[in-house]
Order: structure tokens, then C-alpha cells, then sequence
């Protein structure tokens, strides 16, 4: 009996308590600031190039930016998103240090997804900044968005392979619920850019917040229904009964027959 109550006990993964779900909020958001920070601090030292940024046409024309407004954008958004990405993972990676236990590996997994989101989106911000200023604000949500979502994924994949589908799914539902919060700061703020500086603390905090709630959601379920339906390890489907082939180990080399070489070599 005693054996059946530990086996419902480890089902799902691990608890989170009060207090830790309350560092993972402040972890998250804190790192979301930290990245907002430099994007305040180029902007206020780039004011007079960053002005097309918040400003806005009189007659409501298009506003003409210059290649360099561009540059500088691109550069403030990657700094204070990889900033903040890595703060935040790090951070996160903290509350939990029996779950999270590749940190270094995660870290630096984020930062090369960053540079390669970063490139990928350098077209898209050229384009934008040439057709209107304030569809580039939307780019650089979206760039926000994605950056900080394969990141708080990756932290989850490399660190927690089993419950990485959990992951998944709150991380998920957290960008959604993220992006309905700054749909609906657009339509209550005046001027969408000023989202910008807000967004990743935004981001981040939904993050810790509802991936935190879906995994103490999904950890009752397991536990309750006996059944691990997002580990890994469980098949469904065609899958189902298969198992893990396990790889055969090249064989050992032959030992050389030297008796028989060395009586051929005298004879």
C-alpha cells in the first residue's frame, strides 16, 4: 500500500510551493525589467536619432526614418532582449535547482537562438522602418515575443527532458496570455510604442506566472488520475506497447592470433 501511495506521489512533475511560486514571478518579471532597463538607456542616449520611435506626422503621413534609426533600433531591441532572456532563465533556473540542473547549458543555448532570431529578423525590420514606423513597433513585439518564448523553452527541454512537453504547453498558453495583455495595454494607451518598454517584464512575468500555474494544475491531475499523460516517456497512438530499442554495442576487436603468426614467421 505504502509502495502505491510513493508511486502516485512521483507522477508528474515536482511541486511547487508557495513561496517558490512567488520567486518564480518576481525571477521572471525582474528579468524582464533588467532587459527594459538598457532599452531605456539607449533610447534616453539615442533620443534625438530614436524620435520617429514615439513621435508621429502631423497630417499623419508616413514618417521617412533613416537607415541609422534602424540600426540603432535593432541594436537596442537584441541587447535588451538577450539581456533580459538570459537574466530571466537564469533566474528562474534559481528557484528550482533540483529541476533546473544544466543552467550553464540552457544560458548558452539562449544566446545563440538569440543571435540567430536576431539575424532572421533584420530584413523584416528594414522593411518595416521603410513602410511605417509604427507597423516596426509591432516587429519588435513579435521579436520580443518569440525571442523570450524559444528561450523559457529551452530552459525547459535542456534541463527538464522528461516533463519538456509540460514546458510546452504552459509556455504556450503564457504567450498567449501575454499577448492578449498587450493587445489590450494597445488599446488602452495612446501611443503603442510605449509598449515596447514594458513588454518584456510583460512577457516574462506571464511566463513564470502561468507556466507555474499549469504545471501545479497538471502535477494534481497526474497524481490524481494516475496517469503521467505528458512525460515523454509516455506512447500513444501507434506507439503504443513499443519500446525502446536499445542500440547494440559495436563488438570488441579480435585478439590477433599471434601464436599462429609467430610460427609462421619461423617456418
Amino acid at each position: 500500500m505504502a509502495d502505491d501511495q510513493t508511486k502516485v506521489q512521483e507522477l508528474g512533475p515536482g511541486r511547487i510551493s508557495f513561496g517558490t511560486f512567488l520567486l518564480k514571478i518576481l525571477a521572471g518579471a525582474a528579468g524582464g525589467i533588467g532587459g527594459s532597463l538598457i532599452l531605456v538607456i539607449i533610447f534616453v542616449l539615442a533620443s534625438s536619432i530614436m524620435t520617429p520611435l514615439t513621435g508621429g506626422s502631423q497630417d499623419g503621413t508616413p514618417i521617412q526614418v533613416s537607415p541609422i534609426f534602424t540600426f540603432i533600433l535593432m541594436m537596442m531591441i537584441f541587447l535588451s532582449t538577450t539581456v533580459g532572456n538570459i537574466i530571466s532563465t537564469w533566474l528562474m533556473a534559481l528557484t528550482e535547482r533540483g529541476k533546473y540542473t544544466r543552467t550553464s547549458s540552457a544560458i548558452s543555448q539562449v544566446f545563440i537562438i538569440s543571435m540567430i532570431i536576431f539575424i532572421l529578423m533584420v530584413p523584416v525590420y528594414f522593411i518595416t522602418a521603410a513602410t511605417n514606423v509604427t507597423i516596426t513597433a509591432y516587429a519588435v513585439a513579435l521579436h520580443i515575443i518569440i525571442a523570450a518564448q524559444v528561450s523559457a523553452l529551452i530552459l525547459e527541454i535542456v534541463s527538464n527532458y522528461r516533463y519538456a512537453l509540460v514546458g510546452v504547453y504552459g509556455i504556450t498558453f503564457s504567450i498567449l496570455v501575454s499577448a492578449g495583455i498587450m493587445f489590450g495595454l494597445a488599446g488602452i494607451v495612446s501611443s503603442p510604442q510605449i509598449l515596447l518598454f514594458v513588454a518584456l517584464p510583460i512577457v516574462w512575468g506571464s511566463i513564470a506566472f502561468v507556466q507555474s500555474i499549469f504545471t501545479m494544475l497538471y502535477g494534481w491531475i497526474a497524481r490524481t488520475y494516475d496517469k503521467d499523460f505528458l512525460s515523454t516517456q509516455t506512447v500513444y497512438g501507434n506507439d503504443y506497447g513499443k519500446e525502446v530499442e536499445a542500440e547494440e554495442e559495436p563488438e570488441a576487436p579480435k585478439a590477433k592470433d599471434e601464436e599462429g603468426a609467430n610460427f609462421l614467421r619461423h617456418n
